[in-house]
């Protein structure tokens, strides 16, 4: 948003602010105009966010295309014409446009196929290591965020359950609903045992007591868990749970591949 911006500005935004953060979200078709060939829309962030001329910006929207792996062809094409994949690159070119500081990418992948999956992660990463820009990258996929993220935070119901760098998060302790994410990830020796969550998610709007994710948590250790807001737990390297279970405690339940509940040590109860 830019320093000293709020959410409610975000129609006033400045030039500036406009040049920080740029999204790219699930479905490419929210930011291509179906009526704009893919030149047309790729030069609109640039009529208003530099001061280049008319074929500059021409230029500009071929090296972009470029950039994402398109051929100078697709510039006259339309929306319609494009595949999933097609798209979701255009709109990742025009997010760059801007030349952003941070690009926001929301569920970028979650509607293509495996292989275009891969193939828009590893765009992701080469531009990055080209233009210096960072992302906020929001996933279900733990799989995608640790191909991607330096640093991870888990979320429910709208609340930080866990955070740190990626090597710490994807590493036991867990807060167990990391866990169960973890669980849902196929690994290669077939160890892994899925972890499924019962019972339905609770409305974010009347959220539960204690701790938000208690009526699914498959280590719930008791009351302290309906009634009381867990506390954070602080590992090493600024990684924090927010659990009521001891962080020594998660690391020797979990590395019984998802063992038994949970205990309390006497002092938690």
């Amino acid at each position: 948003m830019g320093r000293g911006s709020s959410p409610r500005s975000v129609s006033r935004r400045s030039r500036e602010q406009l040049r920080v953060l740029q999204a790219v979200t699930q479905n490419p078709d929210q930011a291509l105009n179906p009526h704009l060939t893919v030149r047309a829309s790729l030069q609109r962030p640039l009529v208003r966010l530099s001061g280049l001329s008319s074929a500059e910006r021409r230029r500009r929207a071929d090296a972009l295309l470029d950039a994402v792996g398109l051929r100078p062809e697709f510039s006259r094409r339309l929306p319609s014409q494009l595949s999933g994949g097609e798209k979701q690159r255009v709109a990742i070119a025009r997010a760059l446009a801007a030349e952003s500081r941070v690009l926001l990418c929301d569920l970028v992948t979650s509607a293509l196929v495996v292989s275009l999956q891969a193939r828009i992660l590893n765009l992701l990463v080469d531009l990055q290591q080209e233009t210096g820009a960072g992302y906020l990258f929001i996933s279900h996929d733990l799989a995608v965020v640790a191909h991607l993220a330096d640093r991870v935070a888990v979320m429910y119901l709208g609340e930080l359950m866990e955070s740190g760098r990626t090597e710490d998060v994807l590493s036991p302790p867990h807060h167990p609903y990391t866990e169960a994410l973890l669980s849902s990830v196929p690994s290669l020796d077939g160890d892994g045992q899925r972890i499924r969550l019962q019972g339905e998610i609770p409305s974010p709007v009347h959220r539960p007591s204690g701790c938000p994710f208690h009526t699914r948590c498959p280590r719930r250790v008791g009351p302290i868990c309906d009634t009381e807001s867990p506390p954070w737990r602080h590992g090493p390297s600024e990684h924090l749970v927010v659990c009521h279970i001891p962080l020594e405690t998660l690391s020797t339940v979990q590395g019984r591949k998802h063992g038994t509940d949970a205990e309390l040590p006497e002092e938690e109860r």
